[in-house]
């Protein structure tokens, strides 16, 4: 959408409904309760996944290729799908490579690059998450 409000405006007012109007009229119902709330959190992920999630793929795919010496190229062209299917193979190259080379955590740099990663998905997954450096 071009126009405001965008996707993570309306997102954001979906959002406010359930926990401000529907919430109040389901909360004796715990099946209902439960897939408000549940509703609600997705779509918080998917808003910071618009805000966010690209820049944090771009990022990781740096971070891989980088780490892998391969050179996956993204350029203003690539896709966000193409983007997270370019992301899924090298997290594949990436856990290939410590199983045959048998990395521990011992192995500082490819625990980083995990972490790092990891850290990125719940920042996206959970607000409440404050990684600990």
């Amino acid at each position: 959408m071009q126009d405001r409000p965008d996707a993570g405006i309306l997102l954001d007012a979906i959002q406010d409904f359930l926990i401000k109007e529907v919430m109040p009229f389901v909360k004796e119902n715990d099946a209902l309760s439960y897939k408000t709330l549940v509703s609600w959190n997705m779509l918080g992920v998917v808003s910071r996944e618009l805000k966010y999630g690209e820049q944090k793929l771009n990022e990781e795919i740096n971070r891989l290729s980088a780490y892998l010496n391969t050179n996956s190229t993204i350029n203003s062209s690539t896709t966000y799908p193409q983007k997270m299917e370019i992301c899924r193979e090298l997290n594949q190259q990436f856990s290939n490579q410590i199983k045959e080379q048998k990395l521990s955590l011992r192995s500082t740099e490819a625990w980083n690059l995990a972490k790092k990663s990891l850290e990125e998905k719940i920042e996206i997954s959970n607000p409440r998450f404050q990684k600990g450096d």
